[in-house]
C-alpha cells in the first residue's frame, strides 16, 4: 500500500512542486488521474511542517492509500545519473546543478568548458524531465533596455514561449522576447501578500507581470504595470486575459519617467514596486513623486556587491536617494537578500515606508 495526496488539479503544479522540494515525490510510482483529481505518490508521511505549507498555498487535499498504482519506468532519476558514464571525470564535476524551469522549458547556464558537451546536456535533461519540451542554454548575459538575455536551443523543441505557473497566477512567458526569472517567484508572492483592498500601486518595471498579477488576483486594487519593452507589454495583457482577476491592472508602454508624468500618476501611490537592480536606484526621484503626499511604501531591488554587510549598503543607498528628493524614510519594514547575483555579489530588496 502506498500512501498518496489527493488533490484538484488546478492546485498540480504548486503542490508538485512543494513535494519536489521537500523530497516527498514518489520515484516508484507514476501520478494517476481520477477526473477532476490527482493521486500523487509519496515516499513518507507528510509531517505538521508540510501540512502547514499546504494549507498556505490554499491546497484542499486527502491522504489516501492505493495498491495498484503504475510504476515509474527504469530510466535515470536526475541528468547527473544520465551523464555519469558519458563524461570524463574532470567533465562531470563542471556539469551544473541548477537550472531555471519555466514552465516546459529548461534554460541553463553551461560552463566554456563543457561547451562542445552541450547537445548531450540538453538530451539528459529532456529525457529524466518527462514535462520538458524544450532546453536552452545561455549565451549572455541579461543587456539592453529590454532586458533580454540570448539563449540557444540544444534540446528539444525550437519553442520559447510557454506558460508558467506561480502561486494561482498563469502566466505567458517568451524567454526571448521579456524579461522573467522564476527565482523571484517567493518575491511576488511575498509582496502580493502585504496588499490590502482598494491600495493603488505603481510597478515601475513591470515586465510580463509577476508582480501586478499575484495582486491583482488576491485583492481588489489597481496596479499602473509600466514597461519600456512593448513585447512585454504584449505578454502582460495576455496575462491579463488569462487570469480571473479581482483588481485592475493599467499597462503601460513607456519609459516610467515619461510615462508617470504623461498619464499623470504622481502622488497617486500607496506602493511603488522597483525590480530593476542595477538601475532602479536612478528612478527614486520618481518614486518619491508617484508615492501620496501622506506617504506609502518603496519595494526597492538592488545589486550589492563588496565586503561590507549588503544590508547596510542597500538601506544608505535608499536613504540617501530619498532625502535628496525631499522625502525621508519613516521605516524600514523589512531588508532582505533575495538571491546570490555573482560572486560576493546579492540582489537585495528594501520595503521602505517614506513621507
Amino acid at each position: 500500500m502506498t500512501v498518496c495526496l489527493k488533490i484538484k488539479k488546478k492546485f498540480a503544479e504548486d503542490t508538485r512542486k512543494l513535494l519536489l522540494e521537500e523530497n516527498l515525490l514518489s520515484k516508484k510510482f507514476k501520478i494517476a488521474s481520477e477526473g477532476e483529481f490527482l493521486i500523487i505518490p509519496l515516499n513518507k508521511a507528510l509531517d505538521v511542517q508540510i501540512k502547514e505549507k499546504l494549507s498556505k498555498l490554499q491546497v484542499d487535499y486527502q491522504l489516501i492509500t492505493i495498491d495498484d498504482l503504475r510504476p515509474l519506468k527504469d530510466k535515470p532519476n536526475n541528468h547527473f545519473e544520465y551523464l555519469k558514464d558519458k563524461l570524463s571525470p574532470e567533465e562531470f564535476e563542471l556539469v551544473p546543478r541548477s537550472f531555471d524551469t519555466i514552465g516546459d522549458i529548461i534554460v541553463i547556464e553551461i560552463p566554456d568548458e563543457l561547451l562542445a558537451k552541450k547537445d548531450l546536456i540538453g538530451k539528459a535533461l529532456l529525457e529524466v524531465h518527462s514535462s520538458i519540451k524544450s532546453v536552452f542554454a545561455k549565451t549572455g548575459i541579461v543587456s539592453g533596455v529590454n532586458r533580454i538575455r540570448p539563449v540557444e536551443l540544444i534540446a528539444g523543441k525550437n519553442e520559447t514561449k510557454t506558460i508558467y505557473r506561480e502561486h494561482g497566477v498563469r502566466l505567458a512567458v517568451d524567454i526571448t522576447q521579456a524579461y522573467f526569472s522564476p527565482r523571484l517567484s517567493e518575491e511576488h508572492s511575498r509582496i502580493a501578500r502585504q496588499v490590502k483592498d482598494n491600495e493603488v500601486i505603481v510597478d515601475m518595471f513591470a515586465g510580463i507581470g509577476p508582480f501586478a498579477l499575484p495582486i491583482a488576483k488576491r485583492v481588489n486594487a489597481t496596479i499602473h504595470a509600466i514597461d519600456i519593452n512593448p513585447e512585454a507589454i504584449i505578454l502582460l495583457n495576455e496575462n491579463i486575459t488569462l487570469n480571473k482577476l479581482k483588481g485592475k491592472i493599467h499597462a503601460y508602454c513607456g519609459d516610467s519617467r515619461l510615462v508617470v508624468q504623461k498619464e499623470a500618476l504622481e502622488n497617486i501611490a500607496d506602493r511603488v514596486i522597483m525590480n530593476l537592480p542595477g538601475y532602479a536606484i536612478e528612478f527614486i526621484d520618481v518614486a518619491c513623486k508617484l508615492i501620496k503626499p501622506e506617504g506609502g511604501i518603496i519595494h526597492f531591488f538592488e545589486f550589492v556587491g563588496g565586503d561590507r554587510e549588503p544590508e547596510d549598503i542597500i538601506i544608505e543607498d535608499i536613504t540617501r536617494e530619498v532625502q535628496k528628493n525631499n522625502r525621508k524614510i519613516d521605516n524600514i519594514l523589512a531588508v532582505k537578500r533575495v538571491r546570490m547575483s555573482a560572486p560576493r555579489q546579492w540582489q537585495m530588496v528594501v520595503d521602505a515606508h517614506i513621507k
